[in-house]
Parts: C-alpha cells; sequence; structure tokens
C-alpha cells in the first residue's frame, strides 16, 4: 500500500498563521492610536506648561515675559519689549526669549518653539476676530487633534471660548489633510 505525502497546509496552520497576522496589525493599530492621542495629549500639556511659566515670570518680575524692558533678564536678552502691560505682535520672539533666560522654558534665543505635530508655538496678538488679546498659538494642528484638543479642554467651537482656531465655522474639518492655527487665550 502506497501512502502520500502531503503537499501544502493544513487548515490549522493556515488559522494559526492569520491570528497570528491579525494579532500583529491589531498591535500596530493600536500603537498608532496611542501615538497619536499622545501628541494630541501634548498639546494642551505644552499650552499650559508655557502659560505656567508666563505666570511665574510676571509673578517674580512683575511684568508678561516679552513686554519686560527692566529687569536683568530683559538687558541679558537679545530683544527686550516696550514695559507697556501688552503683548505687541514684535515682541513674540522677546516673549519666548524671556522665558528661556529666566530659565522657564528650554532652548535658546528667540526661536520659536515646536509642537508635537511639528509646527511652531507662537504668540500672536488679535489673533482672530473672536480671539482678542494674546494668544499662545500652535501652527499646522491637524483638525482631528484641534477638534480633540477644543473638546475636552473648552467648547469645541473653533470661533467661541478660551481656545479657538483660524476657522470661522462652529466645527472642525477631520479630513485628515486640514491643518488648524490652535490658539489659547492668555
Amino acid at each position: 500500500m502506497k501512502t502520500s505525502s502531503q503537499k501544502g497546509f493544513t487548515l490549522v496552520e493556515i488559522a494559526i498563521v492569520l491570528v497570528i497576522i491579525g494579532l500583529l496589525l491589531g498591535g500596530v493599530l493600536k500603537g498608532q492610536e496611542l501615538i497619536a492621542s499622545a501628541k494630541t495629549k501634548n498639546i494642551h500639556n505644552d499650552a499650559q506648561g508655557i502659560i505656567a511659566a508666563m505666570l511665574t515670570y510676571q509673578d517674580r518680575y512683575g511684568v508678561l515675559p516679552g513686554d519686560d524692558d527692566s529687569t536683568a533678564i530683559a538687558t541679558a536678552a537679545s530683544t527686550q519689549g516696550n514695559g507697556n502691560g501688552e503683548l505687541e505682535d514684535a515682541e513674540s520672539d522677546a516673549f519666548f526669549e524671556h522665558l528661556r533666560d529666566a530659565g522657564l522654558l528650554k532652548g535658546e534665543g528667540t526661536t520659536f518653539p515646536t509642537h508635537s505635530y511639528g509646527g511652531t508655538i507662537e504668540l500672536d496678538e488679535d489673533a482672530y476676530t473672536n480671539a482678542q488679546g494674546n494668544n499662545l498659538c500652535f501652527m499646522g494642528v491637524p483638525g482631528e487633534a484641534a477638534d480633540v484638543v477644543d473638546r475636552q479642554n473648552d467648547n469645541g467651537n473653533p470661533s467661541t471660548g478660551s481656545i479657538q482656531s483660524d476657522n470661522a465655522a462652529t466645527t472642525y474639518t477631520v479630513d485628515g489633510t486640514t491643518t488648524y492655527d490652535l490658539c489659547y487665550k492668555l
């Protein structure tokens, strides 16, 4: 009697391979989701850190960073403010430099810090129609992240509240390509 040798894989072997592939894909997708969630949380954490540094500076020196024209920090900095109690657009560079010179923010000089999505963090006076005054703006934030940050920490409306964007609409566009300049009122 002749026995035939098996060629190919059994159904059990194929099922095991498919389960392993499924587990790997699930792990990769979950990992990407965790990374995106961490980047989004970092936007708000960075904003809170810079705001805390600004308030510490104001408490320590009695003037806003960037507007400082009289302290040792301001005279050591390459950029000085005018001391009028307001942060004009021209004092945006000095804002970050003063915080750095006071040891309250990492980095050197007047370069703008960057956020987790690669855009810059800037100080903007009267950023938008409803965002009058001084604003801490995160430039180029993806729509999905901007929407999550605004919904979790404000009212979810890009044109009202303490977190606003350059969008005059009442919702964020979440399409994978649209980005926003997300601004926190100071």
